[in-house]
């Protein structure tokens, strides 16, 4: 009887074991798994909210759509849509007109600055290497040197919107004419220096647009001010989650089908692995022959969107 006894107790001291186990540690593993599928959440909720403007639009337009597989490879086909990546009739791939043997490489990077600029520019420099920034307006003071170091270490500062929201920028032509007069007077007075290039949020061939892209070009006209789109990019627009060496093959895989390339990357928050990239992406480029130039006078016309010059005389 003792001995009936003393087994049920232990049965019962087991149970309880295992009933306090279960209470107990049960509930930090659920945790510990729900809290990992938070985390990834957030983190691509992160990535969206640093692009600037967002304004739950949609982020990247037909023009600048990306694949977020980080294993796909992103070519540029005439006139076919590779599930949004589109080159537009028009878009000048070659310069075989001006091509004297050399390749050129201008690499660009939209919508900076950040807190990764400063990295950006200290490879740059330790490359003797100039690029393009198209930059928009940051209010806060901590950000405005960035604005006066792009141009005195030699790059070349241009304007990519003052907000990036794409529901402000293309409401109208009103809308877009005192977006582009705010952001040249924004920059004006942090570097005495009106921008003379534009690249449009989300590229000239954009889908969000709500007037004709011709009058905004038209209007950039009017004000000595030429737009740039790119013929090679690196994937970076819309996911955070390519690896550096998948942000590299994205470029070279456009790169080496040009005579001349506008190489499109972002400079925002979420989107470091970019930076991580730049030094062997210099490298590669350079062991290949390729000349890296900023976005000059000389820079052949890399643009989604023809402008018809009889279009401004059709409106007057």
């Amino acid at each position: 009887m003792n001995e009936e006894r003393r087994k049920r107790i232990d049965r019962y001291k087991l149970y309880i074991i295992w009933f306090f186990l279960g209470v107990t540690i049960l509930p930090i593993i659920v945790s510990s798994l729900l809290l990992i599928k938070v985390d990834a959440l957030e983190q691509k909720v992160l990535a969206m909210a640093d692009i600037p403007g967002s304004d739950n639009m949609t982020l990247i337009s037909s023009g600048e759509a990306l694949m977020s597989n980080p294993n796909v490879n992103l070519e540029f086909l005439q006139g076919e849509n590779k599930e949004g990546l589109v080159e537009p009739d028009g878009l000048e791939r070659k310069d075989p007109d001006n091509f004297d043997g050399k390749k050129r490489v201008y690499l660009t990077f939209d919508d900076g600055p950040s807190i990764y600029t400063g990295q950006i520019l200290d490879i740059l420099a330790a490359n003797d290497v100039k690029a393009t920034f198209f930059v928009i307006a940051r209010e806060d003071e901590a950000y405005w040197d960035y604005y006066n170091r792009i141009i005195d270490e030699g790059h070349v500062l241009g304007m990519h919107s003052y907000t990036h929201n794409y529901s402000q920028v293309y409401a109208s032509l009103d809308a877009f004419e005192n977006d582009v007069d705010r952001l040249s007077q924004f920059l004006y007075e942090r570097t005495g220096i009106h921008p003379t290039i534009y690249r449009f949020p989300g590229g000239s061939s954009n889908s969000v647009c709500h007037v004709p892209m011709e009058e905004c070009i038209a209007y950039l006209n009017e004000q000595g001010i030429t737009y740039y789109d790119w013929n090679a990019l690196n994937g970076d627009a819309v996911t955070n989650e390519l690896s550096t060496d998948k942000l590299i093959e994205n470029i070279m895989t456009s790169v080496r089908q040009n005579n001349t390339s506008i190489v499109l990357m972002h400079d925002i928050p979420s989107r470091h692995n970019t930076v991580e990239s730049l030094q062997e992406l210099i490298d590669i480029l350079k062991e290949e022959g390729y000349e890296i130039l900023p976005i000059d006078e000389n820079t052949p016309l890399v643009q989604h969107v023809s402008y018809d010059k009889g279009f401004q005389n059709a409106a007057d």
